[in-house]
């Protein structure tokens, strides 16, 4: 038999650094379960033509907003779409060649950014779901805790720690359908086509990640990050979920990207907190502007992503299709939108 992709035959030292990580082999086992084998997840050849259009959506945050009034994007301002979960974030459908593609805004800009469990993330999915998307691209800002990951740097994550608790976590609480194995947690078709944009565009990034979604929106303490660091997250952020979820339950494929704008407390290339800005001295001139040009990237991944995800088959990504059962087991009609009919109001 193969060997588990959890196996490691390395003992844990107590305390752990940040430094340890290498030798928990945690990247090698990052890396095994992403090479994990998913069948009929990767497109081949004999797809090619066949493909169903599918549609890609992309949540941010408010760097939609700036880029749009900036003029930065092109495309026409859907507004906010009204759902059975209340109002989603303002949308906007961006020409990008030949393949139109999604924004959705998580929040505004400015004082318009309320705390992160006040994000409708189910309308959010609801909406894009009902505009025809198949594929979202979550993206967000996270801190790094592990050394070897950079203000600057873009990481294509491939597990996470949900350490939330005061967000709606489901569209199913009234029925059983929101019980889906979380395996892979993020789709590997998306993930690799997110990986091959990048490489193209000469970006800096991690092809795997560990991220831990903490509550927010304070950022945490250095006993918090310590905590982190021995449970092995190399991230930490406020974002992805319950968004990635909720697009599971709506059979929906999901990645997320995270841009590292800062390093956690006590985390890789530490820095004594320092009077300034939101991140003191954890941060100085030049990762600042790396942070920046990280911003700025996400409309351009999104518009050379659309144009692969136009051709892929995603009735064939059986990882993102883990409502399948249910659908069997329940007799559940082809329209997903009736699936909601004994939600109780």
């Amino acid at each position: 038999m193969p060997p588990s992709p959890y196996d490691t035959k390395t003992a844990i030292p107590f305390p752990l650094t940040t430094g340890d990580f290498p030798a928990l082999g945690l990247a090698n086992i990052s890396r095994r379960l992403d090479n994990a084998p998913f069948p009929n997840c990767l497109p081949s050849p004999s797809n090619k033509g066949m493909s169903m259009a599918a549609t890609l959506g992309c949540i941010a945050g408010e760097e939609i907003h700036l880029q749009w009034n900036a003029g930065q994007i092109e495309g026409e301002s859907l507004g906010r779409k009204s759902t059975p979960f209340g109002e989603s974030g303002d949308i906007f459908r961006i020409h990008a060649g030949d393949v139109p593609f999604y924004l959705l805004a998580r929040w505004g800009s400015g004082m318009e950014k309320s705390a992160p469990h006040r994000t409708n993330s189910r309308a959010n999915l609801y909406a894009l779901k009902d505009l025809g998307t198949d594929c979202v691209l979550g993206w967000g800002p996270g801190g790094a805790i592990t050394h070897n990951i950079s203000v600057g740097d873009l990481v294509i994550l491939s597990d996470l720690m949900d350490m939330t608790h005061l967000r709606d976590a489901t569209f199913f609480e009234d029925v059983p359908l929101g019980q889906l194995r979380q395996f892979p947690v993020f789709c590997p078709q998306l993930r690799q086509m997110i990986g091959k944009v990048m490489e193209d565009m000469k970006l800096i990034h991690h092809g795997t990640g560990t991220a831990a979604v903490r509550e927010g929106p304070r950022l945490e303490t250095p006993a918090e990050v310590r905590m982190l660091i021995t449970i092995g997250a190399e991230i930490v952020t406020h974002t992805f979920v319950p968004e990635m979820f909720l697009a599971k339950e709506l059979q929906m494929g999901y990645a997320a990207v995270c841009y590292v704008v800062n390093y956690a407390e006590t985390g890789s290339r530490y820095q004594p907190f320092a009077p300034g800005g939101l991140f003191g001295n954890l941060t100085d001139e030049s990762e600042r502007d790396r942070g920046a040009g990280a911003v700025d990237a996400v409309t351009r991944i999104a518009s050379n992503l659309a144009g692969q995800v136009a051709n892929l088959d995603t009735s064939k990504c059986s990882p993102c299709k883990t409502q399948t059962e249910h659908i069997r087991e329940y007799d559940l009609p082809a329209d997903w939108r009736e699936w909601f009919k004994h939600r109780k109001r």
